[in-house]
């Protein structure tokens, strides 16, 4: 080792982990709904409170629903398993009503099979973390699913042929019916019309829509169906490129 260089020193490991707490700090403070009968998933509830947020735990799913459906929250941070309903039930319940769909899900559970996580994210799930995980990547993607949307400066309301979306108010029309979506398909959907006509690889849908996080190339397919579903007589609008990624196309094209 030269004299320039030196180890890495206690103080210096200490200043890292500084920066990195004074970065999760800044987070916006939300109602957090931690919904799991698992003590380690369960343990989340502390780190979550430190960080500012208010943390509503439940160990019954059916429990949770019934308060979200009458309170509302900011981030449900949702377990597979549960005692007295699967997980991916509450996530259809709660895209399923008007007034829960747009809530983030983040599901941190100890099944962590490829189907599972495939699964969640086609019923709406906005992210997924398996078992065993570190506390402080939790505490990273809430805090970028809870992260303010950016105005556009562009104009608010961006139209394809049937298709309008208003990035101020996150709704969305086709044929000037309404339709719902949750966070990400929105996302995924504004993604895809602000850079009409370009192919967006899968690898930069992932660094738009769900900020980097390592969810794999088969969550943003899964989310191209389901959004497309949705869609009805505009879903052909969302154009598949083969072994690259997808593109919104003009509906002359």
């Amino acid at each position: 080792m030269s004299e320039h260089e030196r180890e890495p020193t206690a103080s210096d490991e200490a200043g890292e982990e500084t920066a990195e707490e004074a970065a999760l700090s800044l987070e916006p403070k939300a109602r957090v709904v931690l919904i799991t009968n698992d003590d380690t998933v369960g343990s989340l509830e502390a780190p979550l409170r430190d960080v500012g947020h208010k943390v509503s735990l439940f160990r019954e799913g059916r429990l949770a629903l019934a308060a979200l459906k009458t309170t509302g929250a900011d981030l449900v941070v949702l377990d597979l398993v549960l005692p007295d309903v699967q997980g991916l039930e509450i996530c259809r319940a709660l895209r399923g009503d008007r007034a829960t769909r747009g809530i983030p899900i983040l599901v941190v559970t100890s099944r962590s099979e490829e189907m599972e996580r495939v699964i969640a994210f086609e019923v709406g799930v906005d992210d997924f973390v398996a078992a065993p995980f570190s506390v402080r990547e939790v505490l990273l993607r809430v805090r970028v699913l809870l992260r303010p949307r950016p105005v556009a400066r562009a104009a608010a309301v961006l139209s394809v042929g049937a298709l309008s979306l208003d990035a101020r108010s996150h709704r969305v029309w086709v044929d000037k019916e309404e339709v719902t979506l949750s966070v990400r398909e929105f996302r995924l959907l504004e993604a895809l019309m602000t850079r009409r006509d370009r192919v967006l690889p899968r690898q930069a849908l992932l660094e738009i829509v769900w900020g980097g996080a390592d969810v794999g190339a088969r969550s943003v397919d899964a989310y191209v169906t389901r959004l497309r579903r949705k869609l009805g007589a505009a879903r052909d609008y969302v154009e598949t490129v083969s072994s690259v990624g997808y593109r919104l196309k003009s509906p002359t094209d």
